[in-house]
């Protein structure tokens, strides 16, 4: 039996809400700005495994603008067949009018057929606030609106849909330790239809191991009032990874 490994990286399960304030840039400095996650686990014996990872962030900013795009992809197999395929993407547009007020906008795609998501596609926009008490403690939050178009599937088949939802946030990061603690609340609820609601909960914790080198440990939890047939209703996630800054 053989196992190779390059970072330790167990990926998230791509879902309805995604958490963006993990991969917005909070350095003062303009320019641009770029990480990038990447891992590989391979195993063979009783059942061959193969699992792969690869994120990128990428961003620029100024005094009063910032761009910010994300990417990730995700895919595991067994015995050479397909158990994980995800796909992940998000552009995001910020005018900064002042220290503590923005507005932004934003376009999402995003896919995880093993979860019965074919795809999703939303259009969003909304205004930040945001205060610091030091550059590195802060506190976000944000209200806006987006449109999504979905497709998902269960025992009858593919099943589309368009919804507006509403989109409210609360970031916070603050010094702790060796690192920095960061937590995030997402509420996304239908404006369509008041039982529909979509919520998020994020815990992470990061230590720098070289100066352009982070290792960083997250929990979250997800929950969906009205998932596709077959998926649960809460799904909880723990994630290990190291990342490269460039």
């Amino acid at each position: 039996m053989y196992r190779a490994l390059l970072l330790l990286l167990i990926p998230l399960q791509v879902n309805a809400i995604t958490d963006i304030e993990a991969k917005r840039r909070n350095q003062s400095a303009d320019g641009w700005a770029s990480s990038i996650n990447a891992g590989f686990d391979a195993a063979s014996g009783n059942s061959k495994k193969r699992n792969w990872n690869l994120g990128l962030n990428t961003g620029w900013q100024n005094t009063d603008h910032q761009v910010f795009g994300w990417y990730a992809r995700t895919y595991e197999s067994v015995n050479d067949d397909s158990v994980t395929d995800t796909t992940f993407s998000h552009l995001r547009y910020v005018r900064h009018y002042r220290e503590t007020f923005g507005q932004e906008t934003f376009l999402q795609y995003e896919r995880d057929p093993f979860a019965a998501l074919q795809s999703r596609f939303l259009a969003g926009a909304g205004v930040r606030f945001q205060y610091f008490w030091q550059p590195t403690q802060l506190i976000r939050q944000g209200v806006g609106l987006f449109h999504e178009q979905v497709e998902e599937t269960n025992g009858d088949g593919a099943i589309e849909a368009q919804l507006t939802r509403a989109n409210l946030y609360t970031h916070g990061e603050t010094p702790f330790g060796l690192g920095k603690l960061a937590g995030t609340v997402y509420l996304q609820p239908s404006i369509d239809d008041t039982e529909d609601l979509r919520a998020l909960g994020r815990l992470s914790y990061s230590v720098p191991v070289a100066s352009n080198t982070d290792l960083s440990w997250q929990w979250q939890a997800r929950w969906d009032s009205k998932p596709p047939e077959g998926i649960e209703r809460r799904n909880i996630t723990t994630q290990f990874a190291v990342s490269v800054r460039f």
